[in-house]
This record gives structure tokens, C-alpha cells and sequence, in this order.
């Protein structure tokens, strides 16, 4: 698959000991996925306004299309804005379900909070590269969370490359969080059977980002960390990287 990486049947280590909504720390199976390289970019998402994505409801789902329908959305918020609009920084300001309206246009779908953190870390690693101390080399993120610029913005998908993760992702820890598919919980409590776990009970609750932004501080890049969005937000926070699940042709 063009732009992805191929994860094959995995076994690994979810979750960590350092906060209550990080436990506990399971074993968990996954199944074979693809996974972007890098998360989608205004340029790969102008090709979803370019074919009408916004006025074609095959690519909602019910409760998404009412939602844009009632606001009205037709372009991401930041579309227009030079600090987050240009060509190869990650797309932002949409709502999960321009997120999932986008990763089905594209025949994908958005990762499981286990999918995107084994792509993160591989069950392994503190942050995507490693277990060294974050540095600006490394990551769009704000020591504190107090940004050095208030006028802050997005940084290019690849404009970390000493960052990217085992599996081959970049870009996976700062600058944007990333929406997951699953609705928030307060810990891993819920998962008896630890085999592709997913939970997915209602659109319109929360819903996990994972990665951290520029926003955020050191403690947020960790791969295990964990937060939560309301699905109707559309701040310059989170962005989307999608998935498909196969196995290897």
C-alpha cells in the first residue's frame, strides 16, 4: 500500500504503570494492519473537498452527516490559515467524523488506540524513537504546555525524521494529536479478552487522541500516553492517520 507500513500479527506490552488511564498493563494480539507513514496532510486532504466529499453523505455516517449539516461544515476550520494550511503540514480543525468521513474516501478507517500505540512504540519504547528525553530536533511540543510562540503552528509531517518509530511511522509524537477510532474510558478495565481490543459504543461521546501536539508537554509524547476529545471538536490539536485492515496481499 502506497504511503503505509504493514504490521503483521503482533504481540505486545499495552499500557503503563505511570497513570490510573494507562492500566493495566495487558498482553495484547493484534492482527495484521496497514498503517500511514505519515499522518494525512492538507494536500492528501484536499483531494476529499476536490470530489465533493463534504456534499456526498456515502461517506457519513448518520450522526456525522447531521452534524455537519447542522453547523454547517464544508471545510476543515483551518483551512484558510497560513500557519496550518500549507501543502505538507497535517490537516487539523476537523471533527472525528471528518476524520472517519475522510479514512472511508480513501477505503480506510481510523486505528484502534492498541493499533496506533504498537505503531508507536511496538510495546518497546518510551517515546517513537526511543526512550531519550524529548528535544525540538525530535518533536513539535511545548515544555510546560506554554508554547515559546503564541502565534504557534503545525510543523511539516516529516520535518522529524531522526523520529520515526520502529514500525516506520513519523510523526507520532507532538504536533498534532491523533483521533482514534475508540470511545474514551478511564482504563483499560473494560478489555477481558485483549484480542484487537476496540470500544466503539456511541459516536457522539468522547473519543480517544493519541500523540500529543504542540500544545503539549514531554509527558504526552510517551507512546502509552492517552487523552480524549469530544468527537464535534475541531481545535488545531488533532489531525488523522489512518488504517487498513488486511493482512499482506
Amino acid at each position: 500500500m502506497d504511503g503505509m507500513v504493514f504490521i503483521d500479527d503482533a504481540v505486545f506490552k499495552r499500557g503503563s504503570s505511570s497513570y490510573k488511564n494507562e492500566m493495566p498493563i495487558s498482553e495484547i494480539r493484534l492482527s495484521p494492519y496497514w498503517i500511514d507513514i505519515y499522518p494525512v496532510t492538507n494536500q492528501r486532504f484536499a483531494r476529499f473537498i476536490e470530489i465533493g466529499g463534504y456534499q456526498r453523505q456515502e461517506y457519513w455516517t448518520d450522526e456525522g452527516w447531521a452534524f455537519i449539516k447542522n453547523m454547517p461544515v464544508k471545510l476543515p476550520l483551518y483551512w484558510h490559515d497560513p500557519l496550518w494550511n500549507q501543502p505538507a503540514q497535517p490537516v487539523t480543525g476537523v471533527s472525528w467524523w471528518e476524520a472517519m468521513a475522510f479514512a472511508k474516501f480513501e477505503c480506510k478507517t481510523l486505528p484502534t488506540e492498541a493499533q496506533w500505540e504498537y505503531a508507536a512504540g511496538l510495546g518497546i519504547d518510551l517515546y517513537p524513537w526511543g526512550d531519550s528525553p524529548p528535544t525540538p530536533e525530535l518533536a513539535n511540543y511545548a515544555r510546560g504546555c506554554e508554547p515559546a510562540d503564541v502565534r504557534r503552528r503545525s510543523t511539516r509531517v516529516d520535518q522529524h525524521p531522526r523520529a520515526v518509530s520502529r514500525a516506520g511511522c513519523h510523526d507520532m509524537a507532538g504536533n498534532l494529536h491523533e483521533w482514534c477510532i475508540d470511545n474514551s474510558t478511564p482504563n483499560y478495565a473494560w478489555d477481558f479478552y485483549c484480542v484487537d481490543p476496540v470500544r466503539l459504543e456511541n459516536e457522539e461521546l468522547p473519543h480517544i487522541v493519541r500523540g500529543g501536539s504542540g500544545l503539549h508537554d514531554e509527558d504526552c509524547l510517551r507512546c502509552t500516553s492517552r487523552d480524549y476529545y469530544s468527537p464535534e471538536i475541531r481545535d488545531n490539536i488533532v489531525g488523522i492517520r489512518c488504517v487498513i485492515n488486511e493482512s499482506r496481499p
